[in-house]
């Protein structure tokens, strides 16, 4: 019996790789249907894969979907986990966690009080350069980690789009990017004790918007920088994540890619000593965030990553934005 799911909104790009997670493996799971309030949006969706369209929220809620998956825009989200968690549906929940830190962490408590999981899209998690990197960091191979840095540029052919999507957040161009890497930084060095943001509006006429941002985390044994910009000319193969420590360095990039440069100053796990550029191979029943999602589901396995962990990556992303009032919208929308 494959694991069925429906999307709540299916505004954002990352509704594909779930799709075709669905249409792969067809035995695991079957995508029944989308909802989405925006009749652009489910036209557009509806073409790319003709899949049956919900005409409102009550008919996902009501159908036999296992599991929701949010996918509309970010100031939509918590809104549609918490109408999914009440109706007794576990959630998917795109990144980032919403635009109200409150509302989260009461959307986090009904999930635990209905006994529903509510997990976080953060699609890298289980990519299998970065899931090498957290294991050789957990397994202490790399020593103490000193310094992350995380660089996710966007190119500045989509810096329009961008300034429209993206201009209702503080942080802006970082609230919609940052996320992603500050989840893996806080797997690997845990909640910093200090933010520092840094974030400029460099680029075209306007400049009403954060379009190029450095922001400084300090832990108690290191440090992090993680840094993005909306103005690159091509962006995909400079994307990067640098881990740094006492007993070896890793390096990842493309982000995405399986490309994973080691040093270690000691043979270890397998590894020799030195510098070693790898790709990182993958099996067909590697971990993804709907076989996470199912698995936990069926109490098959407790969560890779709990409620507290996607609350600290939360707060952690506001505070790199400069926001100090719990809420990330500073337009109206």
């Amino acid at each position: 019996m494959p694991f069925k799911f429906a999307f709540l909104g299916c505004w954002h790009s990352h509704t594909s790789m779930h799709v075709r997670e669905s249409i792969a493996n067809p035995d695991d799971f079957q995508l029944i249907g989308i909802y989405d309030h925006d009749p652009a949006v489910v036209a557009k969706r509806k073409d790319q894969w003709g899949i049956p369209v919900f005409p409102s929220v009550e008919a996902v809620l009501s159908s036999d979907a296992d599991a929701v998956v949010v996918e509309g825009r970010i100031f939509e989200n918590l809104d549609y986990a918490e109408q999914a968690l009440k109706a007794g549906k576990h959630v998917l929940l795109e990144k980032p966690a919403g635009v109200d830190l409150k509302h989260l962490k009461r959307v986090q408590s009904l999930s635990i009080e209905n006994g529903l999981c509510l997990q976080m899209a953060y699609m890298w998690r289980y990519n299998p350069a970065i899931r090498e990197i957290i294991r050789l960091t957990k397994a202490g191979t790399l020593g103490e980690i000193f310094y992350y840095r995380g660089h996710i540029p966007k190119p500045k052919s989509w810096h329009k789009e961008l300034e429209t999507e993206i201009k209702y957040y503080h942080g802006s161009v970082y609230y919609e990017m940052g996320g992603h890497l500050v989840d893996l930084m806080v797997i690997l060095m845990g909640k910093p004790k200090r933010v520092q943001p840094m974030l400029g509006k460099h680029y075209g006429q306007l400049r009403q918007h954060a379009d190029n941002a450095v922001v400084a985390h300090e832990f108690e044994n290191g440090l992090a920088t993680i840094d993005t910009a909306s103005m690159h000319i091509e962006s995909g193969k400079t994307r990067r994540i640098e881990v740094y420590g006492t007993e070896g360095t890793a390096i990842h990039t493309p982000i995405g890619s399986r490309n994973l440069s080691l040093c270690l100053e000691s043979a270890a796990l397998d590894y020799p000593q030195g510098w070693q550029d790898l790709e990182i191979s993958v099996t067909d029943d590697d971990p993804t965030l709907l076989r996470e999602l199912a698995a936990c589901v069926d109490n098959r396995k407790a969560p890779d990553y709990l409620l507290e962990h996607d609350l600290i990556v939360q707060e952690t992303l506001f505070a790199g934005c400069g926001i100090s009032n719990n809420q990330a919208l500073k337009l109206e929308v």
